[in-house]
Formats: structure tokens, C-alpha cells, sequence
């Protein structure tokens, strides 16, 4: 049932794309496994990052090929020359007086040229296919990062227009207190101060709101005009006793194994040494085979006969492509050896990035949180008895909003964190 429905929501916004110049404005209702099948399905950076690895299979196929022959038919009167010997009709009243000459050539390649070009190839499918995997785990966290900033952009606006909800029952309960003289005008006007402050934050959160939608629109190929609205919660907890039984040692292996960029870069360096070895093989002349026939134009009047040639290697042995191709060896060497440096500083920061965000936020537990919203109630409460004065109510209120931006950002940054790094480590961490 859930597949079905899924696959329901992937045609709506199929529909939704279709109608894209339509100014209605649609709500697609999405959770975080469902934005990512649909990413995977509809994401184009991706689907055109797929057809880069058909393109080097194509070239794999192409090496795999043989030189086509070389026909030549020369020689060939149209006319008759006068004093000619009949040699015989070709075709209906024509030929008995023709010349001609047929020659089949054939290129044989030598030294294992083509052995060694499609080596080449095949490690350039290898390198397509490790930067395709490289693009989909970054595409990946880019957005779960989008996912995560929309998840809290969304839980911000939430829980401030539960608190400006709260403050409008009060400014209406102080507006007639105010008309009875039971209050001063001034407390009124600062209320209706945290009221005008909490409006501009929550648009404020709004902007945000639009700029992860923008950015998430683009990731899964729906409608500009669509309103994205994520369904379930992130999955924020689920990293915190992962990343603190992580050993430095175990992250900095798997980096150097598992991360695609790397791998890639190393596999280039394979194509390079290939490539090497097919411009060493090209200073061994290639061979060409030819069988020809011959016509009227020999002692012979039928000649048949064979022969092979070859260039002579005696200026061009082709040490021009030899030398780029050693330099492109260790130019790529040497890339690939700074990108494992970088790759294992940046897991480790990230490995490190992330036990400080959950250092951050285990200092608040769920029933600090708890106790906050609680707190939050009993103040309403109180202020609205007139138990606690305009100002502890007030500063309550803008510690409550800080400690919930405070909450949902560490939720936020500890996730993003952690894909962060399953990026760099690659597959290692669920």
C-alpha cells in the first residue's frame, strides 16, 4: 500500500512539473524516504551523470574493434584504346578492351595496441563509475542537508507561532483590561512589541523555509510553483552512539578505501599507465596486408599477387605522445596522493564536528524539553493571574525561544555532521 502510494505521489508531481507554467500552487506532502526515491528517480544531474558512464562503455566497445579493410579499384578505362588486346567481356558489351586493378588492404596492429587501448578504456569506465558514485553521495548530502535546514526551518515556525498564538490570547484579554483602566497602556505596547518581533522572525524563518525549498525543488525535479511540506521527523538520534564508538584510525581506513573521489582519482591514474603503454606500443609500426588483382596491366594478363607494408620508425617513434603520457601518470600520482591527505583531514573534521554538536546538545535531554514546554504553560498561567510581572514573563519567553533554536539546531548540525561524514567514509556508516 505504501509503495502504491508512493508511486501515486511520483505521478502527481509529474503532473505538477507538466503544469509548471499553471500559477496554481500545489502542496506535495513528502517524508524523508519518499524525497529520496523520488531524488533518485528524478533528479537530473543524476540521470545525466548515468549516460557519462554509457559514453565511456561505448568507448570500450569502440576499442574493441578492428581496423575496417581498404578496397581500391583503379586503373579502369571507360574507353577503348586503339590497338588494345580483347581480353574478354566484363559486363554485356563492356570490357573486352577495359584494364583493371582491385587491391584489399588490411592494417594488423602491432605490439598489442589494441589489447592495451582497450585496458584504457575499460579503467575509464571504472573512473565514470567511481565519479558517478562520488556525484550521488554528494548529491545525497546535499539533500539530506536541504531535508534537515527544511525539517528545522519548519519545526522553528511551529513552535514560534504556538508561542505568538499564546501572546495574541493575552494581548486581547490586556486590550480590554486596558479599557477597564486595569492596566497600563505601556505593558500593552510592549506586549504588542514581542508580538511584532515574533512576526519578523517567523517570516525571517519563512525566507529560510523558501531558500530549502528552492534548493530541494531543483534536487527532485519538481514544480517551481509546488510548496514542499515535509511529513514524519528527521532522524536525528539515531548517529550519536555511532559516531562515539568511531575510532579516528577506523575512520582514516575507511576514507582511504571507500571514498569515490578518491577511488577515482585512483583509477585514473590506472588509465594513464595504460594510456602510456598504447602510445609505448605506437612506435611499432603497424603492418598492412593487401591482396591484389591486376587485370591487362602485367605480362600476366589475370595477376594476382600479395604483399605487406609498414612506416619505416626512422624520425617519428612517437616520443612526443610518450612523454605527455608519463607526465600525465604522475600529474595524476600526485593528485591522488593530495586528495587522500585531504580526504582523511576532512573525515576527521567531520568526525570531530559532529562529537562536538552532540556534546552541545546532550546538555539539554528530552525531559529538559520537557520541562521547558511546561514551564512555558505555568508562565502563560501566571502572567496572565498576574502571579509574575511583565518582564519575567518576557525574558522566560525569549530564553524558551533560544533554548528551542538551540535544540533544533543541534539537532539539525549533528545530522548534517554526520552525513558529512558518511560521505567521505563512504558506505560504512548506516
Amino acid at each position: 500500500m505504501r509503495g502504491w502510494c508512493l508511486y501515486w505521489m511520483i505521478g502527481l508531481l509529474s503532473c505538477v512539473t507538466a503544469a509548471g507554467a499553471q500559477p496554481t500552487v500545489d502542496t506535495v506532502h513528502v517524508t524523508h524516504e519518499e524525497a529520496e526515491t523520488i531524488f533518485l528517480q528524478r533528479n537530473l544531474r543524476l540521470l545525466a551523470a548515468k549516460l557519462e558512464i554509457d559514453e565511456a562503455k561505448a568507448q570500450v566497445i569502440q576499442a574493441k574493434l578492428w581496423p575496417n579493410p581498404t578496397l581500391a579499384i583503379d586503373e579502369v578505362n571507360l574507353w577503348s584504346n586503339h590497338g588494345a588486346e580483347a581480353l574478354g567481356r566484363l559486363s554485356g558489351s563492356w570490357g573486352n578492351h577495359a584494364q583493371i586493378a582491385v587491391d584489399i588492404e588490411q592494417v594488423i596492429q602491432t605490439a598489442g595496441k589494441r589489447r592495451k587501448l582497450m585496458a584504457a578504456e575499460e579503467a575509464g569506465v571504472r573512473v565514470a563509475e567511481q565519479q558517478f558514485e562520488d556525484m550521488l553521495r554528494s548529491l545525497k548530502v546535499e539533500l539530506r542537508s536541504q531535508l534537515a535546514e527544511l525539517d528545522y526551518a519548519q519545526q522553528r515556525e511551529q513552535t514560534y507561532r504556538q508561542v505568538l498564538a499564546q501572546l495574541r490570547k493575552l494581548l486581547q484579554a490586556y486590550q480590554r483590561q486596558v479599557a477597564l483602566g486595569n492596566v497600563s497602556q505601556s505593558e500593552y505596547m510592549r506586549l504588542k512589541a514581542s508580538e511584532a518581533a515574533l512576526n519578523k522572525e517567523i517570516a525571517d524563518i519563512r525566507r529560510e523555509n523558501r531558500e530549502a525549498q528552492q534548493a530541494l525543488k531543483v534536487l527532485l525535479g519538481i514544480a517551481p510553483a509546488s510548496e514542499l511540506v515535509l511529513s514524519g521527523s528527521q532522524p536525528y538520534g539515531n548517529n550519536v552512539e555511532i559516531a562515539k564508538t568511531l575510532q579516528a584510525v577506523a575512520i582514516l581506513e575507511w576514507a582511504d578505501a571507500y571514498n569515490a573521489e578518491l577511488q577515482a582519482l585512483r583509477w585514473e591514474v590506472t588509465q594513464a599507465e595504460h594510456q602510456l603503454r598504447y602510445e609505448q606500443a605506437q612506435r611499432t609500426p603497424d603492418v598492412a596486408v593487401n591482396i591484389g588483382y591486376d587485370r591487362g596491366g602485367n605480362i600476366m594478363r589475370d595477376f594476382i599477387g600479395v604483399g605487406v607494408s609498414m612506416d619505416l620508425p626512422l624520425f617519428n617513434r612517437n616520443q612526443g605522445n610518450i612523454r605527455a603520457a608519463q607526465a600525465a601518470v604522475e600529474k595524476h600520482r600526485l593528485l591522488a596522493q593530495e586528495k587522500k591527505i585531504a580526504v582523511g583531514s576532512a573525515a576527521i573534521q567531520a568526525w570531530k564536528s559532529l562529537l562536538m554538536v552532540i556534546d552541545q546538545r546532550e546538555q539539554f535531554g528530552p525531559d529538559d524539553e520537557a520541562e521547558m514546554d511546561k514551564l512555558l504553560e505555568g508562565f502563560h498561567h501566571s502572567f496572565a493571574e498576574r502571579r509574575v510581572s511583565l518582564l519575567e514573563y518576557l525574558d522566560f519567553l525569549e530564553a524558551y525561544l533560544d533554548t528551542k533554536d538551540y535544540i533544533l539546531e543541534t539537532n539539525r548540525d549533528s545530522y548534517i555532521h554526520y552525513e558529512n561524514l558518511r560521505y567521505y567514509v563512504g558506505d560504512q556508516l548506516p
